[in-house]
């Protein structure tokens, strides 16, 4: 008898880098937008301002010097301050809700982003930001017999619109390809039932990588989950090995 169980995943993802050519003209009415349709999360984005926002419409020619934008969300965590340029737009990269950090949140979640203008009473502009939390799910998560059964595989957070391969692999050394299916905008969400372990099982820990290829290059995985595969004993077979 043998148990299954995911225990961590590596994460690999590119930077989150932001451009902007020009800043949009003043408005009757403030807006502000976010640079990417859904944000994505791993744990080394907890603590930095990585969320692209632009603002347009807000009290022009205030002093620089001063944070004339107040970000908000609906959680109630301070998405961050800034100042206007002179035809009242902005550029901030901002925090994301602590809320989201915990796990407890679930790998998707809709926010309310609220800009405040502190120089003009009542002058505020919102947006929603979906988060996902990158990652793997299976349903079952752990299984203590037939490994090979078919479970419902989650993945969370890789580029909306490619094809999403899964690879097992133990020892470094490739036993099985599965596809599982195109990524979901926004997102980048993909599922699929597939089997849990696709070939005979072996004691330790198997990595299984996510890529957008048949053909298997490590380096080119978003990320690889751990299973790992235990050897398990009844409690009659261990006292009759004590005799």
């Amino acid at each position: 008898m043998s148990r299954v169980a995911i225990r961590r995943f590596v994460l690999a993802v590119a930077g989150l880098v932001v451009g902007a050519t020009a800043f949009a003209p003043a408005a009757s009415a403030a807006t502000i937008s976010v640079g990417m349709p859904c944000a994505r999360y791993v744990p080394g984005l907890a603590a930095q301002e990585w969320i692209p926002v632009t603002g347009s419409g807000f009290t022009p020619n205030t002093d620089p010097r001063f944070n004339s934008v107040e970000l908000n969300w609906s959680s109630g965590d301070l998405g961050g301050f800034t100042p206007l340029a002179a035809d009242g737009s902005f550029l901030k990269n901002v925090l994301m809700p602590t809320d989201f950090i915990r796990t407890a949140s679930g790998r998707v979640k809709t926010y309310t982003l609220t800009a405040t203008d502190r120089e003009t009473p009542g002058l505020v502009a919102s947006t929603q930001v979906p988060f996902v939390r990158v990652g793997v799910d299976t349903k079952p998560r752990r299984l203590r017999r037939n490994l090979g059964r078919k479970v419902r595989w989650s993945v969370y957070g890789t580029p909306a619109g490619v094809t999403i391969y899964a690879h097992w692999t133990f020892k470094r050394r490739r036993f099985a390809t599965r596809k599982l299916g195109r990524a979901a905008a926004p997102c980048g969400i993909t599922r699929k039932r597939a089997p849990f372990l696709p070939v005979r099982p072996r004691f330790g820990t198997w990595k299984v990588y996510f890529t957008s290829r048949r053909r298997f290059l490590r380096r080119r995985a978003f990320f690889s989950v751990d299973l790992t595969v235990f050897r398990t004993f009844s409690t009659d077979a261990a006292a009759a090995g004590k005799r």
